[in-house]
């Protein structure tokens, strides 16, 4: 029993030795050449088990994937006689095993000889340009140039090149740091003018804004006047035009004033009976001389020409509030007296119609080449434009 058990353990062993002596699988990502006393007897491409002849027959497996022809970075010297540190690559595959295997033999050899062709192609390539151009716009032309010189040579050993790759190109170290400096010194003379440019634009704009607000406050301080004036010789033509519709009562009010002011608690007065009528009447007669109210224009009316100025000055205030701008901005243009309907000045379909209508003015202004109208009463109390018309 222990003698067949050996003997079965030895015939597995034999087995396990020679089956692969007759038996062989090619991957279906390989193609398989088999050589006889060194001699190529077969080229099988199809995946799947073959036999061969034991001890004699010799089975080498090939790739028929993409190979990468890796080159190390190299420093190459340019047509202006400047160096770059270069690092390529190159992608092939092998079409003609048989060549393969005579020429080259196994799969490092022709990546040291596909390395060593693409290197001196590239070489040759740089020589003939300027390092500028590498850099910048002839990279791609430049590769395309060495695909093309290289794949004649290597299909000569059965591969084929389907694209050259710059992987990166580089200064030396010992002219980087000299270009990185003269780039940094640019940036900053850049930086520093800029700074300067932005300096100069914020005093420009500093500058502006101030002399801008010393307008506006100047106007604003000057047209303030005017509207307070405006709006005192309105007070007075409006007070003026009540006194006018009741003389007597406004002079017998002010008569009785006359009387506290002269008659206080410490006067004592002793006139006849007969005589206190008199100076009832002389003190009446005083005060009515001193509070006469003519409709000359001289007393209480405002004049036109200082309507006029209200009426502008309202308007100007008026309209640059609505456009949302300076006021110094608007650009007078004209002015004319108008007749309002009412006291909308015409602004609301329906509105009470006043007797003898309300006096003011139209009032023209431009602003960005586009014209304004405003409507305003005779003093500029009441203001109306043309968005306000709407």
């Amino acid at each position: 029993m222990r003698k067949l058990t050996l003997l079965t353990i030895g015939f597995i062993i034999l087995l396990a030795i020679l089956i692969p002596q007759f038996i062989f699988v090619v991957d279906e990502t390989k193609v398989a050449i088999v050589t006889r006393f060194g001699n190529i007897e077969a080229e099988i491409d199809s995946p799947g088990p073959y036999i061969k002849m034991p001890f004699i027959d010799t089975v080498t497996q090939y790739e028929k994937r993409l190979l990468i022809f890796d080159a190390p970075p190299d420093s190459l010297l340019t047509k202006d006689k400047k160096r770059l540190i270069i690092d390529v690559y190159a992608r092939g595959r092998i079409v003609d095993p048989r060549t393969f295997r005579e020429r080259l033999g196994d799969e490092q050899t022709a990546i040291d000889r596909a390395v060593a062709i693409l290197s001196s192609e590239l070489r040759t390539e740089v020589a003939s340009r300027d390092q500028v151009d590498i850099i910048t716009t002839q990279r791609d032309q430049m590769m395309d140039k060495v695909l093309v010189a290289v794949k004649p040579k290597l299909s000569e050993f059965g591969l084929t090149i389907d694209d050259v790759r710059v992987k990166r190109v580089d200064y030396p170290d010992e002219i980087a740091e000299s270009v990185y400096s003269r780039m940094k010194a640019e940036r900053q003379r850049i930086a520093n003018r800029e700074r300067a440019e932005g300096a100069e634009i914020d005093a420009q704009v500093r500058s502006d804004a101030d002399r801008k607000a010393t307008i506006i406050i100047a106007s604003a301080t000057r047209d303030s006047s005017i509207l307070a004036g405006c709006g005192e010789a309105e007070s007075t033509a409006i007070f003026a035009e009540a006194l006018n519709k009741d003389p007597e009562f406004y002079t017998f009010q002010r008569s009785l004033e006359s009387f506290k002011e002269i008659l206080d608690e410490d006067t004592t007065v002793v006139l006849p009976l007969e005589g206190f009528g008199g100076l009832f009447e002389q003190v009446r007669s005083g005060v009515e001389s001193a509070t006469e109210i003519t409709s000359s224009n001289d007393s209480v009316q405002i004049s036109n020409s200082l309507g006029a100025k209200c009426s502008e000055v309202s308007a100007a205030w008026t309209l640059a509030s609505e456009l949302n701008i300076d006021q110094p901005e608007l650009e007078f243009v004209s002015i004319s007296s108008k007749n309002w309907p009412d006291r909308t000045l015409g602004c609301v379909a329906g509105a009470k119609s006043e007797d003898d209508g309300v006096e003011g003015f139209e009032v023209v202004f431009t602003y960005a080449e586009n014209n304004y109208s405003v409507r305003t009463n005779q003093y500029g109390s009441i203001v109306k434009t043309e968005g306000s018309c709407e």
